[in-house]
This record gives structure tokens, C-alpha cells and sequence, in this order.
């Protein structure tokens, strides 16, 4: 009599690949709190001129206002700056999640062409994102330019379980949270559930600038 062995695996069936950096705890060109500081600086000036000539696009924010979405083709230095850090979260989310096929991986990011949108996100006293996902477009992310109104239990990103059934079976904790700080960038899957829980009331202003990327692969793809 043969007996046959059951062999048994346990597996991530589908992990989601999440990049963050403080920019002012890394070295090089540009980066470092100083650095960090003066392109802050700059770029809330820019946000906030912008802010009161602009339209007001309010879709999906609670007390809050958004830029129109051709920020990163501002010509100014410091957008400049901000332009290459989101590059570098593409570049190592790409990576991520294409690490099974690193050839495939270098070809997509090397020879597609990246369309990039960019907005300012200001949020005033007890401003609030609605949950929402992103379209058109493989990744999203933030950079935080100011952060007051943010504390232990406020302003803070969240990025949200996309398994219902998992998270009402308590498999999952249903919430990343992620606390803005300045010099801070993040970068998600764009469709990633995500909201804004509401800054506090009287702590001033938040600033961001929210980020997609997609990539044009006809190219690399050949």
C-alpha cells in the first residue's frame, strides 16, 4: 500500500507595495533638512499665491481647496526638485512591484515615457479628503509641504484595506495610517483606497501636493 504525502504552502497572494521617504533624513543633492526646509518654503509661497487667483476645485474635500492639476509643470526650481523626488518613488515602485521580472522592470522605466500630474491640496481647520481611489493612471502619491492641524489621532492619511470580506472577518485591521511631517513623500498603487481624516480645528493649515504617474509602454513592451 502507497501512502501519499499532502505537501502545504502558506503564500501572499496579493501584497501592495507602499513607498515612503523623509527627505530630510537622506543625503545627496537637495535632500537633507535644510535642503527640505528652503524647497518648502518656496513651494508653500507658490501653493498659497496660487491658491487665492485660481478657481476653487473643492471636488471630494471638506474645508479644504485644490490647485489645477498642471502643478508639476510649473517652472519654478523648487518644482523642479519636487518633479525628480516623485521620479525616484516611480522608479522604486516600478521595481517593487515588478521584482519577479527585473528585466521587464528596467525596460518599462527606461524606455516608457512617464505622464505625471501634480496638485496642491490646502487644507484648512478640520479639512478632510473623502475616501477615494485614483484613475487613469498606476500610481499616486503625496508630499507633505506643511502639516499643522496634524496630530496623534488627526490629518492623517489613510490608506484602507480593498478586501471588505477581510477586514469585517477581522483579518485585517482595515487601516494604514501614515502621520504627516514635513519633507515626508508617499507613494501607493493608485487604486488604493484612500481618505483624509479631518485636521484638527484649530491648529492651522495643511499642506500637500497629491501626485499620479502612468506609463506609456508601447516601447518598451516591443
Amino acid at each position: 500500500m502507497t501512502t501519499s504525502k499532502t505537501h502545504s504552502t502558506t503564500f501572499t497572494a496579493w501584497p501592495t507595495g507602499f513607498y515612503q521617504a523623509d527627505l530630510t533624513a537622506m543625503d545627496g543633492p537637495g535632500l537633507g533638512l535644510e535642503s527640505v526646509q528652503e524647497m518648502n518654503s518656496q513651494l508653500r509661497t507658490l501653493i498659497l499665491e496660487a491658491e487665492a487667483k485660481q478657481p476653487e476645485y473643492r471636488f471630494g474635500v471638506i474645508g479644504a481647496q485644490k490647485s489645477s492639476l498642471d502643478i508639476l509643470r510649473w517652472e519654478h526650481p523648487a518644482v523642479d526638485w519636487l518633479r525628480e523626488r516623485i521620479l525616484d518613488a516611480i522608479r522604486d515602485l516600478t521595481l517593487d512591484s515588478l521584482s519577479a521580472k527585473e528585466d521587464l522592470a528596467a525596460r518599462v522605466f527606461e524606455k516608457s515615457a512617464i505622464r505625471a500630474e501634480g496638485w496642491a491640496v490646502v487644507y484648512h481647520e478640520g479639512g478632510s479628503h473623502r475616501q477615494h481611489t485614483h484613475h487613469d493612471s498606476v500610481f499616486s502619491g503625496t508630499y507633505y509641504i506643511e502639516t499643522r492641524g496634524v496630530g496623534p489621532d488627526a490629518g492623517h492619511l489613510q490608506l484602507l484595506d480593498p478586501r471588505p470580506a477581510a477586514v469585517a472577518r477581522h483579518g485585517s485591521p482595515g487601516v494604514y495610517a501614515v502621520q504627516p511631517r514635513p519633507g515626508l513623500l508617499v507613494g501607493f498603487p493608485s487604486w488604493l483606497p484612500h481618505s483624509v481624516k479631518a485636521t484638527l480645528h484649530d491648529g492651522g493649515t495643511r499642506i500637500c501636493i497629491a501626485w499620479n504617474a502612468a506609463f506609456d509602454t508601447s516601447e518598451a513592451l516591443s
